[in-house]
Protein backbone atom coordinates (compact mmCIF):
# COMPACT_ATOMS: atom_id res chain seq x y z
CA UNK A 1 0.00 0.00 0.00
CA UNK A 2 1.45 3.24 -1.16
CA UNK A 3 1.67 6.26 1.40
CA UNK A 4 0.29 9.56 0.47
CA UNK A 5 2.13 12.52 1.60
CA UNK A 6 0.81 15.52 3.18
CA UNK A 7 1.97 17.93 0.56
CA UNK A 8 0.94 14.97 -2.42
CA UNK A 9 -2.57 15.24 -0.53
CA UNK A 10 -2.44 19.14 -0.98
CA UNK A 11 -1.64 18.78 -4.24
CA UNK A 12 -4.53 16.15 -5.27
CA UNK A 13 -6.87 18.93 -3.33
CA UNK A 14 -5.58 21.82 -5.56
CA UNK A 15 -5.94 19.08 -8.58
CA UNK A 16 -9.59 18.92 -7.97
CA UNK A 17 -10.87 22.30 -7.00
CA UNK A 18 -12.68 24.03 -9.36
CA UNK A 19 -11.24 27.01 -10.91
CA UNK A 20 -14.72 28.33 -11.73
CA UNK A 21 -17.00 30.15 -9.82
CA UNK A 22 -20.49 29.44 -9.52
CA UNK A 23 -20.19 26.61 -12.15
CA UNK A 24 -23.88 25.41 -11.54
CA UNK A 25 -25.49 28.77 -12.16
CA UNK A 26 -26.84 28.97 -8.25
CA UNK A 27 -25.71 32.32 -7.80
CA UNK A 28 -28.05 35.08 -9.42
CA UNK A 29 -31.02 36.20 -9.61
CA UNK A 30 -34.23 33.96 -8.79
CA UNK A 31 -35.29 32.88 -12.50
CA UNK A 32 -38.48 31.68 -11.64
CA UNK A 33 -39.75 28.70 -14.22
CA UNK A 34 -37.00 30.64 -16.61
CA UNK A 35 -35.67 34.39 -17.11
CA UNK A 36 -34.19 35.92 -20.49
CA UNK A 37 -30.79 37.34 -19.76
CA UNK A 38 -29.48 39.65 -22.81
CA UNK A 39 -25.71 39.48 -24.15
CA UNK A 40 -23.20 41.11 -21.82
CA UNK A 41 -25.35 40.35 -18.92
CA UNK A 42 -23.44 39.54 -16.03
CA UNK A 43 -26.38 38.64 -13.63
CA UNK A 44 -25.78 35.17 -13.26
CA UNK A 45 -22.25 35.91 -10.90
CA UNK A 46 -19.13 35.17 -12.36
CA UNK A 47 -20.57 34.75 -15.87
CA UNK A 48 -21.05 36.90 -18.83
CA UNK A 49 -23.67 36.57 -21.83
CA UNK A 50 -22.24 36.63 -25.08
CA UNK A 51 -23.81 36.56 -28.89
CA UNK A 52 -27.98 36.32 -28.42
CA UNK A 53 -29.60 35.87 -25.14
CA UNK A 54 -29.88 32.77 -22.97
CA UNK A 55 -32.43 31.37 -21.06
CA UNK A 56 -31.75 31.15 -17.28
CA UNK A 57 -33.89 28.28 -16.48
CA UNK A 58 -35.19 27.35 -12.73
CA UNK A 59 -37.95 25.24 -12.72
CA UNK A 60 -38.95 25.18 -15.78
CA UNK A 61 -37.21 21.90 -16.34
CA UNK A 62 -35.09 19.10 -14.34
CA UNK A 63 -31.53 20.53 -13.71
CA UNK A 64 -28.59 18.10 -13.61
CA UNK A 65 -26.83 19.56 -10.12
CA UNK A 66 -28.83 22.22 -7.96
CA UNK A 67 -31.67 23.97 -9.23
CA UNK A 68 -30.90 25.98 -12.06
CA UNK A 69 -29.14 25.69 -15.59
CA UNK A 70 -29.22 27.52 -18.94
CA UNK A 71 -30.13 26.75 -22.39
CA UNK A 72 -28.17 28.71 -24.47
CA UNK A 73 -30.83 29.61 -27.17
CA UNK A 74 -32.70 32.20 -25.49
CA UNK A 75 -33.44 34.22 -28.86
CA UNK A 76 -31.08 32.82 -31.01
CA UNK A 77 -27.90 31.15 -30.54
CA UNK A 78 -26.74 32.56 -27.55
CA UNK A 79 -23.71 31.56 -25.18
CA UNK A 80 -21.85 31.99 -21.18
CA UNK A 81 -18.27 32.77 -20.74
CA UNK A 82 -15.99 32.78 -17.63
CA UNK A 83 -12.12 34.39 -16.87
CA UNK A 84 -10.14 32.36 -14.88
CA UNK A 85 -6.50 32.28 -13.93
CA UNK A 86 -4.47 29.77 -15.19
CA UNK A 87 -0.63 28.70 -15.92
CA UNK A 88 0.79 29.01 -19.28
CA UNK A 89 1.58 24.98 -20.52
CA UNK A 90 -0.79 23.69 -17.93
CA UNK A 91 -3.40 21.16 -18.70
CA UNK A 92 -6.71 22.10 -17.63
CA UNK A 93 -9.93 19.67 -18.25
CA UNK A 94 -13.36 21.05 -18.68
CA UNK A 95 -16.55 18.89 -17.11
CA UNK A 96 -20.26 19.97 -17.47
CA UNK A 97 -23.56 18.36 -17.93
CA UNK A 98 -25.44 18.82 -21.48
CA UNK A 99 -29.08 18.07 -22.53
CA UNK A 100 -31.46 19.96 -24.65
CA UNK A 101 -34.34 21.76 -24.46
CA UNK A 102 -36.99 18.71 -25.39
CA UNK A 103 -40.25 21.16 -26.08
CA UNK A 104 -38.67 22.70 -29.82
CA UNK A 105 -36.49 21.73 -32.61
CA UNK A 106 -34.30 20.88 -33.80
CA UNK A 107 -33.91 17.33 -32.16
CA UNK A 108 -30.06 17.80 -32.11
CA UNK A 109 -29.02 20.43 -29.79
CA UNK A 110 -25.09 21.43 -30.70
CA UNK A 111 -23.02 23.52 -28.22
CA UNK A 112 -19.05 24.72 -28.86
CA UNK A 113 -16.78 25.30 -26.15
CA UNK A 114 -13.43 27.02 -26.10
CA UNK A 115 -10.52 28.09 -24.57
CA UNK A 116 -7.31 29.28 -25.09
CA UNK A 117 -8.11 29.16 -29.14
CA UNK A 118 -8.96 26.09 -28.91
CA UNK A 119 -12.32 24.49 -29.03
CA UNK A 120 -14.46 21.20 -30.12
CA UNK A 121 -18.32 20.88 -30.49
CA UNK A 122 -20.60 18.61 -28.72
CA UNK A 123 -24.30 17.65 -29.01
CA UNK A 124 -27.14 16.13 -27.71
CA UNK A 125 -30.43 14.27 -28.81
CA UNK A 126 -33.56 15.84 -27.58
CA UNK A 127 -35.43 12.89 -28.68
CA UNK A 128 -37.79 11.15 -25.98
CA UNK A 129 -37.09 13.60 -23.64
CA UNK A 130 -38.78 15.74 -21.11
CA UNK A 131 -38.68 18.77 -18.99
CA UNK A 132 -39.17 15.92 -16.48
CA UNK A 133 -36.57 13.42 -17.78
CA UNK A 134 -33.79 15.63 -19.13
CA UNK A 135 -31.13 12.92 -19.48
CA UNK A 136 -28.16 15.07 -18.60
CA UNK A 137 -25.06 13.63 -20.00
CA UNK A 138 -21.37 14.71 -18.70
CA UNK A 139 -18.73 15.58 -21.22
CA UNK A 140 -15.18 16.19 -20.76
CA UNK A 141 -12.54 18.22 -22.55
CA UNK A 142 -9.10 18.97 -22.36
CA UNK A 143 -6.90 22.02 -23.15
CA UNK A 144 -3.83 23.56 -22.87
CA UNK A 145 -3.55 27.15 -21.36
CA UNK A 146 -1.15 29.78 -23.00
CA UNK A 147 -2.16 32.24 -21.01
CA UNK A 148 -2.00 33.73 -17.38
CA UNK A 149 -5.99 34.23 -17.88
CA UNK A 150 -8.16 31.62 -19.42
CA UNK A 151 -11.83 32.39 -20.64
CA UNK A 152 -13.93 29.27 -21.08
CA UNK A 153 -17.12 30.08 -23.04
CA UNK A 154 -19.87 27.60 -24.25
CA UNK A 155 -21.62 29.11 -27.33
CA UNK A 156 -24.72 27.34 -28.71
CA UNK A 157 -24.78 26.29 -32.13
CA UNK A 158 -28.65 26.32 -33.20
CA UNK A 159 -28.80 29.13 -35.48
CA UNK A 160 -32.27 30.10 -36.63
CA UNK A 161 -33.59 32.10 -34.05
CA UNK A 162 -35.14 29.53 -31.81
CA UNK A 163 -35.53 29.01 -28.17
CA UNK A 164 -34.88 25.69 -27.87
CA UNK A 165 -31.25 25.07 -27.12
CA UNK A 166 -28.34 23.30 -26.14
CA UNK A 167 -29.13 23.22 -22.31
CA UNK A 168 -25.96 23.17 -19.88
CA UNK A 169 -25.27 22.80 -16.01
CA UNK A 170 -22.58 21.90 -13.30
CA UNK A 171 -19.52 23.33 -14.91
CA UNK A 172 -16.50 22.70 -13.49
CA UNK A 173 -12.77 23.59 -14.90
CA UNK A 174 -9.22 21.42 -12.98
CA UNK A 175 -5.91 21.28 -13.65
CA UNK A 176 -4.79 17.94 -15.06
CA UNK A 177 -1.24 18.32 -12.82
Amino acid sequence: MAVVTQSEKQNLAVQTTNLLFNGSFEEGPNPGASLRLNPESTAIMGWTVKGNAIDYVGTYWQSSNGSRSLDLNGAGAGGIEQKFSTTPGETYVVTFDMAGDPVGGPQIKQMRVTAAGQGTNFSFNVSGRSTNNMGWQTNTWVFTATSTQTTLRFSSLNQGGGSSGPALDNVSVVSAG
